[in-house]
């Protein structure tokens, strides 16, 4: 499964973390602490994902996944669909 810090380094090969933080209207820390955490919040995923041509709604769903905590009904889920 892709994971939402791919979309970030994606991002960050574009422009600089300074960059869109002023383009998102955020605390640079707010993307330095979710690089810290390995993974972006649902709505900074999707807007990432909208700057960058990118399917918004399969992004917004990875960043929910990665950020449920394991279980099995995780784990039915993720055999269940295809977020590639």
């Amino acid at each position: 499964m892709p994971q939402t810090i791919q979309l970030l380094n994606r991002a960050l090969e574009k422009q600089t973390l300074s960059a869109w933080a002023r383009a998102f209207d955020i605390s640079p820390s707010t993307i330095t602490n979710a690089r810290s955490r390995g993974r972006l919040s649902p709505t900074l995923a999707g807007n990432f994902a909208i700057k960058l041509g990118e399917d918004a709604t399969k992004w917004i769903a990875i960043a929910a996944l990665e950020a449920e905590p394991e279980s099995t009904y995780k784990t039915a889920l993720l055999s269940e669909i295809t977020l590639l």
